[in-house]
């Protein structure tokens, strides 16, 4: 059984788009992730742990994306945990050193210090030599989007483990130097044996150094272990985990209109017929270790599970990323007409009764089924930096005629940048490409700092498109960077760029002579038909936000599909992230004090809008 390549091999960090000696379009790593802002978990300081750790100690990073754990780990080091990232984890969730502080910003322009993950303290207060206290890890250099630059004395590109000794000085122990090459996952032992080391603080900590301006300089840690009663071959753990992120719910896109799903002539064709995700055996052997698994799918938050899948399979010792997969059209989700949010998910069933390797037995993904199209899974691993005027479309197969409002764009910041305009296009389909000149376009005026990750860009009336339709965008001025999604593939032919100017007869049309290794993270909005895009006032009239003014926490009144938030100018300010999508309660608290107007998109693909107060 094999799956995708992308989990296998690590691309190019520089990869033309275009045939053109302007070099148009080019793959880059990320500056900046305005995301890293929302993904912030709730951090404990040392004093409000109170007391310090005792053994044993472990961290697979299985939890949510954002920071690593309080309880386990320091605030605040930089480090993102993820299930992105990584080619090929040993458990479902790294830590991951991608050379951005904690709130997604660079260090600075120099190759130096960059992300650090210090342990809390524990108690090691009494132990001696004899204890055999030992330190284990997984580390890899590089990441999905490539490897890191070799080190030199001039450029210093390094992972390194330090213990706090009993004096309070921190000691390098290990140190892995970057020879330019994309590694898979090692395991690392270090003891902790030496007297200064016994202590009642004791701490330990993680350190990189690389590139500190974008994420070129990456490396990734999972499987951290601290414990007595080992040795340097202590390598076998009861535990089997899920490794690979979990593929999409549905087969063509990573998201789709609701009333698209349902218009279709079965609906659960548009479902993944081979969702999966990839497990590993810790279990050194001799022996088989039986596991099963079951698939399950559920519409948030309180809908019905189902089961879309069943298994089981006796590992053989130490097997690594072997497929786990399951047919999604075998529950076909309801096609009712209101917007859903679903979960689908494999569990792991181990019969293991560590509660710390648990959480690795389950791994999920929610799609949304609301109002728009998307190739992309909402998180950017790289950017596309375009600067020359040339469209970049994807390709869109409606299942019923539908019209266009505008154009979702995740868009980063270029401080350097100026004079940025971008014109977003659409055009309907002839052979195979898009026909001609462009049936609607639209401009827009980029800000240095984009004040959210997705930008809208709407034509000045929804459009008409019936079919198979094209939307993208060409930039002019100098650089503009948008995210680019390394785990999500995309149809064959579906992203065309054009190789020269654009006119009524001209056939400029092709795809990429390189394949882009993602999806650029670009996404039409629809309308359900409806022309206006705006509700009529009596159903404006059944929804409100309150209470306004507010001090930044507002509650929606009315059912709708996502929220965002436009300030005085009409620039988007704030929008609703995936995993609150539809919920009563926006936290605007971020915002400053004025007045702003909240876009709420409804059910049926219409805008209600909402003037609102923020206060100090």
């Amino acid at each position: 059984m094999t799956y995708p390549k992308h989990l296998h091999h690590a691309f190019l960090l520089l990869l033309s788009l275009l045939p053109l000696a302007t070099r148009a379009q080019t793959v880059a790593p990320l500056a900046t992730d305005l995301s890293r802002t929302t993904q912030q978990t709730a951090s404990a300081s040392v004093g409000a742990r109170g007391t310090a750790l005792s053994l044993p100690v472990f961290d697979d990073f299985s939890g949510r994306e954002g920071q690593p754990n309080s309880q386990v780990w320091a605030a605040r080091g930089g480090t993102l945990v993820n299930n992105r990232f990584a080619v090929a984890a040993p458990s479902r969730g790294v830590a991951t050193f991608d050379g951005l502080n904690a709130n997604g910003q660079p260090y600075g322009s120099a190759v130096s210090d960059t992300d650090t993950l210090t342990s809390q303290p524990i108690d090691l207060g009494g132990l001696t030599a004899s204890a055999q206290v030992y330190l284990s890890f997984f580390w890899q250099a590089g990441s999905i989007v490539g490897a890191p630059s070799s080190n030199s004395s001039s450029r210093p590109v390094f992972l390194e483990a330090d213990f706090l000794d009993n004096t309070g000085v921190w000691r390098q122990v290990w140190v892995q130097r970057s020879t330019g090459v994309q590694t898979a996952f090692q395991q690392q032992f270090v003891a902790v044996t030496d007297a200064r080391y016994l202590h009642s603080a004791f701490q330990f900590r993680f350190h990189t150094s690389g590139n500190q301006a974008n994420t070129n300089d990456t490396w990734s840690i999972d499987y951290v272990y601290l414990n007595r009663d080992r040795s340097a071959t202590s390598n076998s753990y009861r535990d089997i985990a899920t490794s690979a992120p979990l593929t999409s719910l549905l087969k063509r896109y990573t998201a789709i209109p609701v009333w698209q799903y349902n218009a279709s002539s079965n609906p659960a064709n548009e479902l993944n017929d081979r969702t999966f995700t990839t497990l590993n055996n810790f279990d050194v052997g001799p022996a088989n270790t039986p596991v099963a698994w079951t698939g399950t799918l559920q519409v948030l938050p309180a809908g019905g599970t189902s089961t879309f899948v069943t298994g089981n399979r006796s590992l053989q010792p130490s097997q690594q990323q072997l497929a786990v997969e399951g047919n999604v059209r075998n529950t076909p989700l309801s096609t009712s007409a209101e917007g859903k949010r679903v979960r689908h998910t494999i569990t792991l069933l181990t019969n293991e009764t560590n509660p710390q390797t648990l959480p690795n037995d389950t791994i999920s993904r929610v799609t949304e089924l609301t109002d728009y199209y998307a190739y992309d899974d909402g998180t950017p691993e790289a950017m596309v930096t375009t600067s020359a005027f040339s469209y970049l479309v994807y390709r869109f197969d409606l299942n019923k005629s539908d019209y266009v409002r505008g154009l979702r764009l995740y868009m980063l910041p270029s401080p350097t940048a100026s004079s940025r305009t971008l014109t977003i296009g659409i055009w309907d389909d002839k052979s195979g490409k898009p026909a001609g000149l462009p049936k609607a376009t639209q401009s827009y005026a980029v800000p240095t700092s984009p004040a959210a990750n997705y930008v809208d860009v709407n034509f000045p009336s929804p459009v008409a498109v019936n079919g198979t339709f094209y939307i993208g965008y060409a930039a002019s001025g100098n650089f503009l960077q948008t995210g680019l999604d390394y785990n999500s593939p995309v149809p064959d032919n579906y992203l065309l760029i054009s190789n020269g100017p654009v006119t009524a007869t001209s056939d400029n049309w092709a795809a990429p002579t390189s394949p882009l290794p993602g999806a650029v993270m670009m996404r039409p909005a629809l309308t359900n038909g409806v022309v206006t895009g705006i509700a009529d006032a009596a159903t404006a009239a059944n929804f409100s936000v309150y209470p306004n003014p507010s001090s930044g926490i507002v509650r929606v009144q009315g059912h709708y599909t996502h929220a965002t938030v436009l300030d005085g100018l009409g620039r988007v300010a704030w929008v609703q992230p995936a995993s609150q999508i539809g919920q009563e309660e926006l936290d605007l608290s971020a915002l400053r004090a004025g007045v702003y107007v909240v876009q709420l998109a409804l059910p049926n693909g219409s805008t209600v809008t909402k003037r609102l107060i923020l206060t100090e």
